[in-house]
């Protein structure tokens, strides 16, 4: 059968065709949010801004990517206009089509929310209905103790009562901190006004009095984890500071130093000095993803399921099931963050991949979870964590391979895996941490194979710490005193390689630091290749030159081969006869000799 020039570079095991797709909605929803932030916010409102710019950007990216999609197909091979030249460029304005419609609609109802429209006049003074969605944590500012996320349903401002669907940051003090859940409903009574940090727009500040009432109980599950994580936190109040900072972080992504501390049951605090320090010497060494939940859960308890179920040989339906089960209790556990969300997408199709009977492919199950997420929450677009998550998943995916390839020579197999997994992770993933902070830790890759051995220990003893802690107190705190000797050597390395501020590279900040270091990974990318093209044509002109009967195959000295070199270089200079004679008398022989 006969293939054509895409056709031939995908295999069964290695699916990249949703690659452009991905990419291609990543950009539009950020050129989209670009846009609208630079036609709406300075203009006052009327029907251009919301009509005439929405089709004008339409059109130019349907254009825009047409030529994305024509780009995309020459550089992977497909020169001619063939089926498959025109699927893939169908799919890739259709989706560019498809964010920038999402991206625009979704932040045009934020925008003329009536919350929204009355905060961009100054801070306002509300009674709202609305209902919490995330834990309670330490507050980011001096101006109030603890903060979490609302979306709020109605507004009363003036006496006018409204209906809205806007996101807050919502920030307490004193007893209000204690009164909120999660999940539950309630009445606040507080100051809206814009949000100048952080995800949200619009902050909202509790009064100090009956600033929250509450109106519906959470429900029974969002009961019972918050129980467990409490239960869980009290298991850790009796230990190191270490261990009380990093083993939360390490299990359910919340740093213990993080946790409100009214509800510490009467615990000492931990020291915010120590705290802070630890934070900035684990960024310093490259070591900071162990601080919170990331895929590498999903993966030891995905692998934990499946070897359950291949001892009861268990149908793959089962398997499937059991692992798509694992995956959203494991995310229900766990403090809501956007890594958790790519990974539990992801995690479930693969899921549903292994139920078909067909081989879990990696690089779809990413892109299509880029994709899926960013058109129903085309702000995750601008999300650092969400790009960090898909950014390291993408070069484990890419580059371990071919880089454990080339340490194999130098190194130990296991050795060689560990630093290429490190290494392919660490290149994807710092053109984002540079656009978070202009520095790059040098120390990564050595904390990073320090940790290693003792991160998938301690994260899977964290988290059966957390399911005993609730039921067996004394289990659950041994559990997370073992969790704390593996979190000791996390500290040790941060401290050892991280305590100083030359162990950080400082680097231009913004796009144009993010652009020099894709430019500098390129550069020595084409530098090794290089040099790895150069040894393997010495080692086949070697191979040549063993072959009995040539020239030199007893020339081992230097001063011979120069001596040869030079008593046939008049033959370069001679006729054209002379050369298609010594090309003929080399046809059939070593392939690095008929270059002659």
């Amino acid at each position: 059968m006969r293939m054509d020039g895409c056709g031939r570079r995908e295999q069964g095991s290695r699916d990249w065709r949703m690659l452009p797709v991905a990419l291609t909605v990543w950009a539009a929803a950020l050129g989209t949010r670009w846009l609208f932030a630079a036609v709406m916010e300075p203009a006052a409102d009327g029907w251009w801004t919301d009509v005439g710019i929405g089709w004008v950007l339409a059109a130019g990216a349907f254009g825009a990517a047409a030529g994305v999609g024509v780009g995309i197909s020459v550089m992977r091979g497909c020169w001619r206009p063939t089926r498959a030249t025109v699927w893939m460029t169908t799919m890739v304005c259709c989706a560019a089509l498809t964010a920038c419609v999402s991206t625009w609609c979704v932040n045009a109802v934020v925008w003329h929310d009536p919350v929204s429209v009355r905060v961009r006049d100054g801070p306002v003074h509300a009674v709202i209905q609305g209902t919490v969605r995330a834990p309670v944590t330490v507050a980011d500012t001096f101006e109030a103790d603890c903060q979490s996320e609302a979306r709020l349903t109605r507004v009363t401002i003036d006496g006018v009562d409204m209906v809205t669907s806007v996101d807050v940051r919502l920030y307490a003090s004193g007893e209000q901190c204690a009164a909120l859940a999660r999940d539950a409903r309630y009445r606040f009574s507080g100051h809206l006004a814009e949000n100048k940090f952080g995800g949200q727009r619009v902050r909202l500040t509790l009064d100090d009095a009956h600033g929250a009432q509450l109106a519906l109980a959470p429900p029974l599950g969002s009961r019972i984890v918050a129980h467990m994580q409490e239960a869980f936190f009290a298991a850790t109040d009796d230990l190191s500071d270490q261990a009380r900072v990093l083993v939360p972080g390490l299990t359910i992504g919340v740093l213990g130093s993080e946790r409100y501390a009214a509800r510490s049951g009467g615990a000492s605090e931990i020291d915010a000095t120590y705290a802070g320090q630890l934070e900035e010497r684990f960024r310093r060494s490259g070591i900071m993803h162990l601080m919170a939940v990331s895929g590498g859960h999903f993966v030891l308890v995905a692998a934990l399921v499946r070897r359950l179920c291949a001892r009861l040989l268990a149908h793959r339906y089962v398997v499937a099931v059991a692992t798509v089960g694992a995956y959203l209790g494991l995310s229900a556990l766990m403090f809501p963050s956007d890594s958790v969300i790519r990974a539990l997408i992801m995690g479930c199709l693969t899921a549903a991949a292994t139920a078909a009977g067909r081989r879990p492919q990696a690089m779809s199950a990413l892109c299509w979870t880029a994709v899926a997420v960013i058109v129903a929450r085309p702000d995750m677009a601008a999300s650092y964590g969400f790009a960090l998550s898909c950014a390291a998943v993408f070069g484990i995916i890419t580059c371990t391979g071919a880089i454990a390839a080339r340490l194999e020579r130098f190194l130990p197999a296991i050795v060689a895996e560990a630093v290429a997994l490190t290494v392919a992770a660490q290149c994807c993933t710092l053109p984002v941490q540079i656009l978070m902070e202009p520095a790059i830790p040098l120390m990564s890759v050595p904390a990073n194979l320090i940790v290693s051995p003792v991160v998938g220990a301690a994260t899977m003893t964290g988290l059966a710490g957390l399911l005993t802690a609730w039921c067996c107190p004394p289990v659950g705190g041994a559990l997370a005193w073992v969790a704390g000797w593996g979190t000791k050597v996390m500290e040790c390395c941060a401290m050892w390689l991280g305590g100083d501020d030359r162990m950080t590279l400082p680097w231009a900040d913004g796009v144009t630091g993010a652009v020099s270091v894709l430019g500098a990974e390129a550069a020595i990318a084409v530098l090794v290749a290089a040099v790895g093209r150069w040894r393997a044509n010495g080692r086949r002109l070697q191979a040549c030159a063993d072959e009995p009967g040539e020239p030199w195959q007893a020339m081992r000295n230097r001063y011979e081969r120069i001596g040869l070199w030079i008593n046939q270089t008049p033959k370069v200079f001679g006729s054209w006869d002379d050369r298609a004679d010594h090309s003929s008398a080399n046809r059939g022989k070593c392939p690095a000799m008929r270059r002659d």
